[in-house]
């Protein structure tokens, strides 16, 4: 189907959005796999990033670490992140290229190793062992690709 220009970048957004949650979809299902493969456990960064924001940025209390309220917190900010890049990979139109998918993967990792270390969640990357860049950058390389494959299909 074909937009009015005016439509495009607003439709764009909307599948791009579409596409995050599956990519998100795709990344969680293998992080899931891992963890148990491996007995860790997930990552609670994100809700970290909740808390900072919301007691930093928003200068809100937030109640103290539950187990429930914090899964909960964790996993809506996990989806809100991976959706929101699919919202600016659908705006930039870059799935329509082969191996934008990638390249969006390494972008979005990529950031993560500026903006976690600044709010001190996370070590830089040259203070982080090979172990724990691996499988950030294999999981992140997945949502790249998987999001960019959604984007795709649904356009």
């Amino acid at each position: 189907m074909r937009y009015p220009k005016a439509a495009e970048p607003l439709n764009a957004v909307k599948v791009g959005i579409a596409a995050g949650a599956a990519g998100t979809a795709a990344m969680t299902a293998a992080q899931m796999a891992y963890y148990k493969a491996t007995r860790s456990q997930p990552s609670n960064v994100p809700v970290q990033v909740v808390r900072r924001i919301g007691s930093g940025v928003l200068h809100r209390d937030l109640p103290p670490p539950q187990g429930g309220v914090d899964t909960v917190l964790n996993n809506a900010m996990h989806w809100i992140y991976g959706t929101s890049w699919g919202a600016l990979f659908g705006l930039a139109a870059a799935g329509r290229r082969p191996g934008a998918g990638i390249v969006f993967g390494l972008v979005v990792w990529g950031t993560s190793l500026v903006h976690l270390p600044a709010m001190k969640l996370a070590p830089p990357v040259w203070k982080q062992d090979p172990e724990t860049i691996a499988p950030d950058v294999g999981f992140h390389l997945l949502y790249g690709t998987a999001t960019a494959a959604a984007y795709r299909a649904m356009r």
